[in-house]
């Protein structure tokens, strides 16, 4: 392709020759063209569109023309970025051939300019031809990639413009040689690249063109910080809601001077602040949609930008409604584990009664020790009972009740009387703990030790008190087997299926006791010693 062009600019005053290669040019063009992909099908209308330019071109080629076109391959040829290796090196030795050619010998010749001899011209010509069929060996691209850096290109063919007009002018007004003044214009146009590079990057204090150029972009029609920051603020806002900070975004957004109006639209509202226009940008999402309307038409670098301020206005949204959507599943967590935990209170209670219940209509039972254990029983579970039925009332948090440490022992010890459970304490305190706590925790630990012992009867349970030096550590032990591995992993982690309950005590207990300052753990897990130990943190 590149040799075909440049033997028609060679043999140009031969009309018939140069008109022969600049249609096989223009059909190898077509062939290597990177804009579009080879497989692409032209219509009948492209078709015809295509020859008449091509036509036209050849018929009234000449040096401008030529110039022209020369600047167009290079903008093509410097704009494939994407190509590597071998490919890369032949694009750079292409531009180079063609920068030759317009430098050296159309500029020279288009200004009536001597540059270099006839001889010398001719043989720079076929020099250059043959170089470029030299291409012919590099490896073909397959790639058939499309993508061009015209903003590369369109640098490159500035640059270029700027070398030969600045050589011709610089010849015109200095009487120089061409090549001098070439040489000059380049060694310019070399500082000032120089320059440029140096100033791009940050150093010395100085923030960079790089940056600035980037801060540029970011504020059209910004400033892009005073957005963010705003946004930022409002989204920190626990207390607003979804629909009030949106609209709040959107009151902010309709003060820039180049908007006229937003229309929004969510699952619950639809509205418009301000007016709209015929020059709109629309934001697509599942949970909002926004239509942006301007006053003027929105360029490019603009549209970035909007899309830009739009997403990050629908990122918040969407972490607003999120977060509502966590407070109310907090909220009903906390109702159903308030809920539950009620239920299992509730459910100890109900099994004091039934075990109040055999002892009563034991024939074998004393009526002297029936009536004792009533005595003593009855006004516990009267309490215990008023006092759920408050909390199902009043659902909101109350503060646990605290009682002397012996105290509560003893009326624990008072409750478990005649169910075969063995209670030691070693130490005495004086005290207070929070009853409520520590009597969720230890019957859930005996709830569980007796439930293994209506499968295992011969089962032994122990309710250990230590005290010392402030603490207490109680720890309630069975002689039965062990937890199963898999379930003991997941104890005081997570809610746990039961047959026997609802599967929630042990979890429940350990967030309470952890709230209070206390810890609840399963000290040994084997066969004979099952043991939780219930502690001051």
């Amino acid at each position: 392709m590149l040799a075909s062009l440049l033997s028609a600019l060679a043999v140009i005053d031969e009309v018939e020759l140069y008109k022969s290669l600049l249609i096989v040019h223009f059909g190898l063009f077509l062939l290597w063209q990177p804009v579009m992909k080879r497989e692409a099908s032209f219509s009948i209308k492209d078709l015809f569109v295509l020859l008449i330019f091509t036509a036209g071109f050849i018929i009234w080629f000449n040096l401008w023309t030529g110039t022209f076109w020369i600047l167009l391959l290079m903008s093509l040829l410097t704009g494939r970025i994407f190509a590597r290796g071998i490919t890369r090196a032949a694009y750079g030795i292409a531009v180079i051939i063609l920068f030759l050619e317009i430098t050296l010998i159309i500029t020279p010749e288009l200004f009536d300019i001597r540059a270099l001899s006839t001889v010398h011209a001719e043989r720079l010509q076929m020099g250059l031809i043959a170089v470029s069929l030299l291409l012919l060996f590099s490896p073909a691209d397959e790639s058939q990639t499309t993508h061009v850096d015209f903003i590369r290109g369109l640098m490159i063919v500035l640059l270029t413009l700027f070398l030969c007009m600045g050589s011709v002018l610089s010849t015109y007004n200095t009487d120089n040689q061409y090549l001098s003044s070439l040489a000059t214009t380049l060694l310019i146009a070399a500082l000032f690249m120089l320059a440029a590079a140096l100033l791009w990057s940050p150093r010395a204090g100085f923030t960079g063109l790089a940056q600035l150029w980037e801060k540029c972009l970011l504020n059209i029609g910004g400033p892009f910080e005073q957005w963010v920051s705003q946004l930022a603020a409002l989204e920190a806002n626990t207390h607003i809601k979804p629909d009030g900070f949106l609209e709040t975004c959107i009151d902010y957004l309709v003060e820039r001077n180049w908007i006229k109006g937003i229309y929004w639209k969510t699952s619950r509202h639809e509205l418009l602040k301000g007016e709209n226009s015929r020059h709109h940008v629309s934001y697509n999402d599942p949970k909002l949609r926004i239509t942006l309307y301007a006053y003027s038409p929105v360029g490019p670098a603009l549209l970035l930008h909007t899309k830009l301020l739009l997403s990050v206005l629908t990122f918040y949204y969407r972490a607003k409604l999120q977060e509502e959507q966590l407070i109310k599943q907090a909220h009903l967590r906390a109702i159903y584990e308030t809920g539950s935990k009620l239920t299992h209170d509730i459910k100890n209670i109900l099994q004091s009664t039934q075990t109040l219940t055999l002892v009563i209509t034991d024939d074998d039972t004393p009526v002297e020790d029936a009536k004792r254990m009533l005595s003593s029983q009855l006004p516990l579970l009267n309490q215990r009972l008023r006092t759920t039925l408050d909390k199902l009332s009043t659902p909101q948090l109350l503060e646990s009740e605290s009682r002397p440490l012996s105290s509560w022992w003893q009326q624990l010890k008072g409750r478990y009387t005649g169910r075969h459970i063995r209670f030691e304490a070693d130490g005495e305190a004086d005290f207070e703990v929070p009853s409520e706590i520590f009597d969720t925790v230890i019957e859930n630990l005996l709830d569980n030790a007796r439930t293994k012992r209506i499968q295992h009867p011969d089962i032994t349970i122990d309710v250990r008190m230590s005290v010392g030096d402030g603490g207490v550590e109680i720890n309630v032990t069975d002689d039965g087997e062990a937890i199963p591995a898999d379930i003991a992993e997941q104890l005081f982690h997570e809610v746990i299926s039961s047959e026997n309950g609802f599967g929630i005590g042990l979890y429940q207990s350990r967030q309470m006791a952890r709230r209070k300052g206390f810890d609840l753990m399963l000290a040994d897990n084997r066969d004979g010693e099952v043991r939780f130990c219930f502690s001051s943190g």
